[in-house]
C-alpha cells in the first residue's frame, strides 16, 4: 500500500523523508476574514489518495488557536477520506485538551474523550501523540475505542540532550515537579544512567488554583548536585519555578529543565528564564522559536515507530 504524508513542510515534510517510500502532499491553509479555515491539499493528481495509507501530521504553532488547529485537522481527515484513503493515521504531536481527561468538578466536560470521538467519527484508524498528559502504559486506549492509539515518550530524548549540553561529568539527579509524574523522572534517570530520581509533592487548591510544593522522599543531600526537573508540559511556568527554587534552597549546584510541550508564551518563558536555571530543553511538538529555549525534534522518534509498523 502506498504511503502519503499530509501536512506542512516544517514538520510533515521532514517526517516524509524519514518514512520508507512516502509521498508528501503539502497543506495550504487559508483563513477567511470571519476566522473560518480552509486547509487545501496541494494535489497534482486527484487520485493519489485512492487506496493509500495517509498519514496526517500537523504541528501546532505556539501562536495558533487550538480550536482553529482542531477544525483544520478534522477537515483534513474528512477530506482525505473523501478522496479515497484506505487507512488514516493521525499524528498530533501535542495532544490538545489532554489535561481535561476526567470530571474534576461537577459539570466539566471530559474533553479528551470527546476529542477522541470527533477524530474517530472523522475516519481515523490510528492515532499517535507524544507524551499525552494522562500517564500509564497506554492511557489513550481509555478514550479511543475504535482505533489504535499510542503515546510515544520523548523524555529519554530530552534527558539525553540535557546531559550532552550540560558537559557535566557528574551524575544528574532527575525529579518531577509533582508525584503524579514520578514515572517521567524515572524514565529520564534510566535514559542517562542516573543513580537517583524523585518527585516534589504538589497540592492545588480546587477553588483558587493556588499551588503549594514540598520536597518529599529525599534521603540524600542535594548540596552541589546537578538536578534535572522533567515534565510533560509547561504552560505558566509557575510549577517549574517553584520546583527550581526548592532545589536551589537545598544547595543544588545546577538546575536544568526538560519538558516535552512548551505551551507557554514567550513572555511566560522570559519569566521562567529569569530564574537561576542553566538549561531549558523542550521538543518541537509545538512550533516555536523562543530565544534561549533549546528544541530537539521528535520527527525521528515518530518515523521509527511508523516504519516499524509498515514493515510488520
Amino acid at each position: 500500500m502506498k504511503v502519503v504524508v499530509v501536512g506542512k513542510h516544517e514538520f510533515a515534510g521532514k517526517l516524509s523523508t524519514e518514512i520508507d517510500g512516502a509521498i508528501f502532499i503539502e497543506i495550504d491553509e487559508r483563513t477567511f476574514p470571519d476566522g473560518e479555515v480552509c486547509p487545501r491539499l496541494l494535489l497534482d493528481d486527484g487520485n493519489i489518495m485512492q487506496n493509500a495509507h495517509v498519514i496526517i501530521a500537523m504541528q501546532l504553532a505556539l501562536d495558533q488557536s487550538k480550536n482553529q488547529y482542531l477544525i483544520s485537522f478534522l477537515l483534513t481527515i474528512y477530506n482525505v477520506k473523501r478522496l479515497g484513503a484506505a487507512k488514516i493515521t493521525c499524528i498530533m504531536p501535542y495532544h490538545i485538551y489532554s489535561r481535561q481527561d476526567r470530571e474534576s468538578r461537577l459539570g466539566e466536560p471530559v474533553s479528551s474523550m470527546y476529542l477522541a470521538s470527533m477524530l474517530e467519527s472523522a475516519g481515523i484508524n490510528q492515532y499517535l501523540t507524544i507524551n499525552s498528559h494522562s500517564y500509564g502504559k497506554n492511557p489513550l486506549s481509555d478514550f479511543f475505542s475504535e482505533s489504535e492509539s499510542i503515546s510515544l515518550s520523548a523524555i529519554p530524548l530530552v534527558a539525553q540532550t540535557v546531559k550532552k549540553l550540560s558537559n557535566s561529568s557528574e551524575d544528574i539527579l532527575c525529579f518531577s515537579p509533582d508525584e503524579g509524574a514520578l514515572m517521567l523522572a524515572k524514565e529520564a534517570a534510566d535514559a542517562i544512567n542516573s543513580q537517583f530520581y524523585g518527585a516534589i509533592r504538589k497540592k492545588r487548591d480546587p477553588d483558587t488554583g493556588e499551588i503549594t510544593q514540598e520536597l518529599v522522599g529525599i534521603d540524600i543531600s542535594l548540596q552541589n548536585r546537578h538536578i534535572l526537573i522533567v515534565d510533560d508540559l509547561v504552560s505558566s511556568g509557575g510549577t517549574m519555578i517553584g520546583a527550581a527554587r526548592i532545589f536551589k534552597q537545598q544547595g543544588a549546584k545546577e538546575v536544568y529543565l526538560g519538558y516535552i510541550h512548551g505551551v507557554h508564551t514567550t513572555e511566560k518563558f522570559k519569566k521562567l528564564a529569569k530564574e537561576d536555571i542553566r538549561l531549558f530543553v523542550t521538543t518541537d511538538s509545538i512550533k516555536s522559536d523562543i530565544p534561549g529555549l533549546t528544541t530537539v525534534s521528535v520527527v525521528q522518534l515518530i518515523a521509527e515507530w511508523i516504519n516499524s509498523k509498515l514493515s510488520s
